[in-house]
C-alpha cells in the first residue's frame, strides 16, 4: 500500500470518528431527551465479535410516549379498534382531535406510517349541507372514495385514499395535537 492510500484511509477514519463523536454529543440536544441505550452482546460465532442492539426506541420530549412527531404536531395511531364517536372521545381525553389531514405534507406522512390498516380521521359528511367537513368545521376540498348513502365517516390508510365508511364500524384511529 503506498503512502497516498495510507493517508487517505487515515483521513477517512478520522472524519468518521469525528462525525460519530459530534452526532453522539449533539443528538440529545437536537431531539430532546432520549432513552436510547445500546448494550453490547457477543456473537455466537467463533470470532467473539461484539455487536450492539438497541434496548429501547428514542423518545422525543416534544410528544408524549407512543406519539409520532411531524412538523410541530404529535400523532397517535391506535392499535385497537372503535367506532368513530368512541375514537373521537378517546382523542379528546388525550387533549387532541381525530386527525385533520389538511396539507399534502401531513397526508404523505400519515400515508407512510399507516401501512396496511384503515384509520378513522376527523372528517365527516354533513347531511344538512351535503358536504364533507373536518371536525374543526373547515370544509374538505378533496375527494372521498367509496361514498354510499350511510357512509358518513372517513378512513385513510390501506388504499392511500380517503375512504367513506360507516361511523359505527370499528377501525383504528389517528389522534392529532400540537406540540407543547
Amino acid at each position: 500500500m503506498n503512502w497516498h492510500m495510507t493517508i487517505s484511509v487515515l483521513i477517512v477514519v478520522a472524519l468518521k470518528v469525528a462525525g460519530m463523536t459530534l452526532f453522539l454529543l449533539y443528538f440529545p440536544q437536537i431531539f430532546g431527551n432520549s432513552n436510547i441505550s445500546f448494550t453490547p452482546t457477543e456473537s455466537s460465532g467463533a470470532g467473539k465479535e461484539q455487536s450492539y442492539y438497541l434496548l429501547s426506541t428514542p423518545r422525543f420530549s416534544v410528544c408524549p410516549r407512543r406519539w409520532d412527531f411531524h412538523q410541530g404536531r404529535c400523532f397517535f395511531l391506535s392499535t385497537s379498534e372503535m367506532s368513530w364517536d368512541e375514537s373521537r372521545a378517546i382523542c379528546e381525553e388525550e387533549g387532541s382531535t381525530l386527525a385533520i389531514v389538511n396539507t399534502p405534507e401531513k397526508l404523505k406522512f400519515l400515508q407512510n406510517i399507516t401501512g396496511a390498516e384503515k384509520y378513522f380521521i376527523g372528517l365527516q359528511y354533513q347531511q344538512a349541507e351535503k358536504r364533507w367537513r373536518w371536525i374543526n368545521n373547515s370544509i374538505f376540498n378533496g375527494n372521498v372514495t367509496n361514498q354510499l348513502p350511510s357512509f358518513n365517516c372517513v378512513t385513510m390508510g390501506l388504499t392511500k385514499t380517503f375512504d367513506a365508511a360507516l361511523c359505527d364500524t370499528q377501525h383504528r384511529w389517528i389522534c392529532d395535537k400540537p406540540t407543547k
